[in-house]
């Protein structure tokens, strides 16, 4: 426990002196931007919640892939991942409170993304469902740590980071419903939709910010947490793989 605090701290610490790393946070305006002014412009201002909404769950994706990536990739550029991996403390509790600390900023993409729209688009955005929403948002919060923790440790394997999370921004904001709901996706796509956490919450947190009532959200809330719980599973076990392969090659810095 002590590791995983520890590590969660400077996690924190490192988000906030350095530059390169808020950038998220300082795009993500724009995103709400574009999405608000598309829905403006059409009229629809019932819509506000929705496109304040896709630009919060992009940025908790976009904040967890690259934070993941960036964690192993500083570490390795600055010479320290080898120390790290041979370190007698946990290398996974290492890595699951750094993760968990990505995670906990998500939480900044929504308040930024609500405080946007609500500052300059004198949006409505009260919830329908408070309770819902929140509960929605910390399972979100959890799952995201947990899938951070899973790709962080695949890309000790690799020489950099950057390829796998060029690769992975868009797919999943289409495949998770991020931008659209997965309903008007090609049925071929629901199954692969239906295996990502983000599909469940973009969901769970439309209908819970929407005054209609709200059907089987414990089944929505419990599928995030579900997969939250499998992705941290694959966690463990890729990271006792990851570390068996690398002491066995001895191949870490130029993985």
């Amino acid at each position: 426990m002590r590791v995983f605090a520890a590590a969660f701290r400077l996690q924190l610490t490192i988000f906030f002196h350095a530059i390169g790393r808020v950038s998220i946070v300082i795009a993500l305006p724009f995103h709400v931007l574009i999405f608000m002014s598309i829905t403006r412009h059409g009229g629809r201002m019932d819509l506000d919640q929705q496109a304040a909404l896709a630009p919060a769950l992009a940025g908790v994706w976009t904040m967890s892939l690259m934070l993941a990536g960036d964690i192993i990739d500083s570490d390795r550029w600055n010479g320290v991942l080898d120390v790290v991996l041979s370190a007698p403390a946990s290398f996974f509790a290492n890595l699951l409170g750094r993760c968990a600390a990505v995670g906990t900023l998500g939480l900044v993409c929504f308040a930024e993304s609500w405080a946007f729209a609500m500052l300059f688009f004198d949006a409505d955005l009260s919830f329908g469902h408070p309770g819902w929403f929140v509960a929605g948002l910390l399972a979100t919060c959890l799952a995201t740590a947990a899938t951070s923790t899973v790709m962080a440790t695949v890309f000790v394997l690799g020489r950099t980071a950057l390829a796998f999370k060029n690769a992975l921004n868009y797919p999943v904001y289409v495949l998770g419903g991020v931008f659209v709901p997965i309903a008007v996706l090609p049925g071929w796509s629901h199954p692969l939709s239906r295996m990502i956490f983000l599909s469940w919450s973009a969901d769970l947190l439309r209908a819970a910010a929407g005054d209609a009532p709200m059907a089987r959200p414990w089944l929505q809330l419990a599928a995030i947490l579900l997969l939250g719980a499998a992705t941290l599973g694959v966690g463990v076990w890729c990271a006792g793989v990851v570390l068996n392969r690398v002491r066995s090659t001895g191949r870490v810095m130029a993985a």
